[in-house]
């Protein structure tokens, strides 16, 4: 019998160098590098997934924006339409807000100043942010149920303008407008909201004009003897709304006159001394300059476009734009008839505003818009005690609005 060549040994000896399986060592590198991948996409996984939801919560507020845009510019020309019709006469919008106020508007008021008190109260019903001031129609085919919490609200009217509303000749809403995402119905009352994509309802702010404050003037008394310091009718500091506005430039903070001071054209000031009695803000800009100004304070011109010789520098008087009320340009309507309870902050420029938190927290810096007894209508920002300032600037720095456009 032969013997079976080494070849076919099932035991034989494996040839010098070679091993079999992994020593201790490598299996330990192999699982720290396992925990290491692990730890990194850990952590990198969440903040992708917040960006993600950063970036469509942006598109929703965008689409949303310029759909609530284009029914606000529909209103207006529906607005400028009855003016045509009416000529000289008083148009039937006026009539309208006569109806829903239950009295009339012309005791002590002017055809002109009507007219802007009426838009302003329209204004308000047919782009409310709260249900109580939506129009009867839309109320009553939409009627909302006992489990309707007060934070929806905003979110609920900004669904309602968009979907039900009026259209004031504008196109009509679409099935893919809004995807199913975009909204929710969070406590279940029958009203969807419009929600972000943590599906936190969005909040809507129709006259925010606590964020944006021009000037005002210091406690009376006398003014300060020359040199007279940047004391006097002075603009509020940075608001948040520079902060909301994102990447819009914020204007630096006016100062006031000095004396004896040099002027290049151009430099905006506001009065040391004031001297104003009509009802909007005024702003003063040098237009003629060979020197300095005067060892006093000028008297100011109170009528927009006129112009004063201080020393060697000419001054010319201008509406400052932060405090020029939309409705009423000329500052036609009488001081104490628009008031904080009743539309907006009187001789202060606003715009709709829509807002969300840019995480999870649904934390804005700002009261809820149906806190009409500390302002939260008008957007007024919320108190930080661990902050210097009046609100919450961490907070307010991290919101997603339409203003970032």
């Amino acid at each position: 019998m032969s013997r079976p060549s080494t070849s076919s040994r099932p035991n034989r000896r494996r040839p010098l160098g070679q091993r079999s399986g992994f020593s201790l060592i490598e299996i330990l590198v192999v699982i720290g590098l396992i925990a290491f991948l692990t730890a990194a996409i850990v952590s990198v996984v969440p903040r992708v997934a917040n960006a993600s939801k950063v970036a469509a919560t942006r598109a929703t507020i965008k689409k949303v924006d310029e759909m609530l845009n284009d029914r606000i510019n529909g209103f207006r020309r529906w607005i400028q339409k009855q003016d045509r019709q009416a000529g000289n006469g008083t148009p039937a919008y006026v009539l309208q807000a006569q109806g829903i106020v239950g009295s009339s508007l012309s005791t002590g008021n002017s055809l002109a100043v009507q007219k802007i008190l009426a838009q302003k109260i329209l204004f308000r019903m047919y782009f409310p942010q709260t249900y109580s001031e939506l129009d009867p129609v839309t109320q009553n085919s939409n009627p909302r149920g006992s489990s309707h919490t007060p934070i929806t609200d905003s979110a609920e009217c900004l669904y309602l303008i968009i979907t039900k509303g009026p259209l004031f000749d504008t196109e009509p809403p679409s099935a893919a407008d809004l995807k199913a995402i975009e909204t929710a119905d969070t406590d279940n009352d029958g009203i969807p909201e419009i929600v972000d994509a943590w599906g936190h309802p969005l909040r809507f702010y129709r006259w925010p004009t606590r964020l944006v404050r021009p000037g005002g003037y210091p406690a009376p008394g006398p003014p300060p003897p020359p040199p007279v310091p940047p004391s006097g009718f002075e603009e509020m500091p940075l608001s948040p709304a520079t902060i909301l506005a994102g990447g819009a430039a914020p204007r630096n903070q006016l100062t006031s006159w000095v004396h004896n001071n040099p002027y290049n054209v151009g430099a905006t000031i506001l009065p040391a001394t004031p001297q104003q009695t009509n009802p909007f803000s005024l702003i003063y800009r040098c237009v003629a300059s060979t020197g300095n100004s005067g060892t006093t304070e000028p008297t100011w011109p109170t009528t927009v476009g006129g112009t004063i010789q201080d020393g060697n520098v000419t001054w010319q008087s201008l509406l400052d734009p932060l405090s020029v009320d939309p409705d009423d340009p000329l500052g036609l309507v009488p001081s104490g008839v628009i008031t904080e309870s009743t539309f907006s902050t009187p001789n202060t420029w606003c715009t709709p505003l829509i807002v969300a938190s840019a995480n999870d927290s649904d934390t804005l810096g700002l009261l809820e818009p149906y806190d009409t007894g500390h302002l939260g209508n008008l957007a007024m920002p919320l108190s930080d005690s661990t902050d210097a300032t009046t609100f919450n600037r961490t907070a307010m720095y991290g919101n997603l609005t339409n203003h970032q456009q």
